[in-house]
């Protein structure tokens, strides 16, 4: 009598079902990363702009510093206006929040929350 051993590997099926499911997660993937690129833009615009504030600022100022490095990083979803500055103590907080939303097909899409903060 021989010996056979086994095959092993993946069935057609499996194959096809593998592939569709990485295919999605990576169509997501691509789609959500020029989201979460802009949020580490502004956070990092946040703490520029912070850093280089003067003592004794004018809200009106900080947004207007926002808007102008917001707009050389081509940054569309948040304005001068939905940036907050609060004192926390002994530091200076500025804070922006929005939310994006993403169509991904038919009548899907993807809510993405987004809270930016800087701290001086």
């Amino acid at each position: 009598m021989r010996n056979r051993q086994r095959q092993g590997g993946l069935t057609m099926t499996g194959f096809i079902f593998t592939a569709i499911v990485v295919v999605t997660v990576v169509m997501i993937g691509f789609r959500i990363m020029p989201s979460y690129i802009e949020y580490f833009s502004v956070q990092k615009i946040l703490a520029k702009t912070l850093e280089d504030s003067k003592q004794g600022f004018s809200l009106y100022q900080f947004r207007r510093d926002f808007d102008l490095k917001a707009g050389a990083d081509y940054i569309d979803s948040v304005q001068g206006s939905d940036v907050e500055v609060a004192k926390d103590g002994n530091n200076l907080v500025a804070t922006a929040a929005w939310t994006r939303t993403l169509h991904l097909v038919g009548n899907v899409s993807l809510l993405l929350e987004f809270e930016a903060t800087a701290t001086k």
